[in-house]
């Protein structure tokens, strides 16, 4: 269980990490006007965001949907007198 939390936080340390890259990068070619460099932090910002989903799945820790084991009502006015 460890491990799982361990891998979970570390991939999400560095996915993290990457975005706030892409961003520092893209800023500082913004203030020098050098277009390839601006290039590169967009690309990281892409590459932050892919890994930020990534990591998500990596963590066992996702929220569980709710099974729905009632039946469904029929459809229809629920107060009785109502039309």
């Amino acid at each position: 269980m460890l491990t799982n939390l361990g891998k979970g936080l570390l991939a999400r340390l560095l996915a993290y990490g990457v975005f706030a890259l892409g961003f520092w990068v893209l800023y500082r070619a913004l203030l020098s006007e050098n277009i390839p460099m601006g290039i590169l932090g967009g690309g990281l910002i892409l590459l932050g965001t892919y890994l930020i989903v990534n990591a998500r799945r990596i963590s066992n820790f996702t929220p569980q949907t709710p099974t729905l084991d009632d039946k469904e009502e029929p459809p229809g006015d629920s107060l009785p007198g109502s039309r």
